[in-house]
């Protein structure tokens, strides 16, 4: 959109004169007139005969003080483009602009791959026009996709990741994917070839009464998540990259790709923060990491300090965050904290208690525990 703007400024400036620029829903894109042919006469002013030019059969005609004339490539409209006909060659310097701005759109569609597609679109860079015109060139067709963002350790450019990624698991016409940049690749996958991967009886959901979600929904989930975790573990494997994967929900039209990459980008954010020790996160999963990720600066300093005062847990040794961990993860089970820690049941009581003395919360009662592990996550979040 840039190049076809910088000619429009040339041209304009070259001739003087005055030329509007529409896209093939009528909206104005670009609007330029020399000042010392000033008019009254506005782009919004000439929407209603721009969508009666785009409807009718004609590439080009006059009408009231501008020359009409459609820009065609592919077989496509990419562009209406309106020339003042004040002057006696208005109408060829329009048909010469025209021919240039056809031009340049034809090489950029000669270069248009699928990486580059879909890294632009992500990147709001294309305008919907555009979009349409590298769809078609492409070949491409709507489909349900859902966006994996993959986070590399550095350096990873010198080995052969993305060739892994695009080989192994971008292998279907209608899945995409690009290099973000140094430490980041995308995969757009079909996720109509994901579930064919899987069997429903392979798949059992770990919600036991109400599910929150529809069974179908659900379903998709759990083939998300396998997929995700082995992406992975291939990557790790073949490509020797420690990688950390965090990924989107669903969508089924082109213009929510942008959508789930900013989905499938604020998970692997916010898995950075609160669920450092999960090599995959999916958007629907963050729960509560969500909600403190939205928190001000200022709200979170206060409730830091209502929980530990002026002094902050800074210096937990490693076995002591080791021992919070499991008994969290054994939802504060003292006895079977302490047979995974090959631990006496009395050694950890005591550890506890020393925490106890040192925190005020005595993480061994839900209250407290709750309000310690929020006051973590908290704490992640502001560092952050």
């Amino acid at each position: 959109m840039k190049k076809l703007q910088k000619i429009l400024e040339e041209v304009t400036e070259i001739s003087q004169i005055p030329m509007i620029l529409y896209d093939p829903d009528g909206n104005c894109t670009a609007f330029y007139i020399n000042h010392s042919n000033t008019s009254a006469t506005t782009p919004e002013s000439l929407t209603n005969s721009v969508l009666e030019f785009i409807h009718s059969n004609v590439d080009s005609q006059s009408l009231g003080t501008f020359h009409y004339f459609k820009i065609i490539t592919s077989d496509t409209l990419s562009y209406v483009l309106l020339v003042s006909n004040f002057a006696p060659d208005s109408f060829t310097i329009g048909r010469l602009t025209v021919c240039q701005l056809k031009h340049l759109l034809e090489s950029q569609e000669e270069s248009v791959t699928k990486s580059g597609f879909i890294r632009s679109l992500v990147n709001g860079s294309l305008t919907a026009s555009e979009i349409n015109r590298q769809i078609k060139k492409l070949k491409l067709s709507a489909a349900s996709w859902a966006a994996f963002v993959i986070e590399c350790q550095d350096g990873f450019a010198d080995s052969y990741a993305y060739q892994t990624l695009e080989h192994a698991f971008a292998g279907h016409k209608m899945d995409l994917c690009c290099e973000l940049d140094e430490n980041h690749l995308l995969l757009m996958k079909d996720i109509s070839n994901i579930l064919k991967e899987y069997k429903t009886s392979e798949i059992k959901t770990t919600r036991k009464k109400k599910n929150t979600l529809p069974p179908d929904t659900e379903y998709i989930s759990c083939c998300l998540k396998r997929f995700a975790q082995t992406l992975a573990d291939t990557l790790r494997a073949e490509a020797l990259v420690q990688t950390h994967i965090g990924y989107s929900t669903t969508a089924d039209s082109f213009s929510q790709l942008g959508r789930l990459y900013h989905e499938a980008l604020t998970a692997l954010n916010i898995r950075r923060t609160f669920f450092a020790e999960q090599d995959t996160i999916a958007y629907d999963r963050l729960g509560i990491g969500r909600l403190i990720a939205e928190l001000p600066t200022d709200l979170c300093n206060t409730f830091l300090y209502e929980v530990f005062g002026a002094h902050l847990p800074d210096d937990l040794d490693e076995e002591t965050q080791h021992t919070i961990h499991i008994f969290y993860e054994n939802n504060l089970n003292i006895s079977e904290t302490a047979r995974q820690l090959y631990l006496h049941r009395n050694t950890l009581v005591y550890r506890l208690e020393r925490l106890e003395k040192r925190l005020g919360l005595d993480i061994r009662k839900f209250e407290d525990a709750m309000t310690f592990k929020l006051a973590l996550m908290v704490l992640a979040h502001v560092r952050e």
